[in-house]
C-alpha cells in the first residue's frame, strides 16, 4: 500500500506502475481488485496532497499581496 509520508512524485510513480500493471501480461483477475483499490487510494491521497499544496500556495500569495 501507499505511505502517506511519501512525496507526491513517489505516489505518482507508484500509481503509474499500477496503471502499467493493468496493461501488462502479468494482469490477473484475482489481483486486479486489490491493485485497483491500491490505485484508487493513491489517487485520493495525491488529490488531497495537491489540494493542500494549492491552499498553501494561495495563502503564501495572499500574504505577499498584503505586504
Amino acid at each position: 500500500m501507499s505511505d502517506k509520508n511519501s512525496s507526491i512524485e513517489e505516489k505518482m510513480t507508484k500509481l503509474r506502475q499500477l496503471a502499467e500493471w493493468f496493461e501488462s501480461d502479468d494482469f490477473s483477475l484475482e489481483a486486479a481488485t486489490k491493485k485497483f483499490e491500491e490505485a484508487s487510494k493513491l489517487a485520493h491521497e495525491i488529490e488531497h496532497d495537491l489540494t493542500t499544496m494549492k491552499n498553501t500556495v494561495t495563502q503564501l500569495k495572499e500574504s505577499f499581496e498584503e505586504v
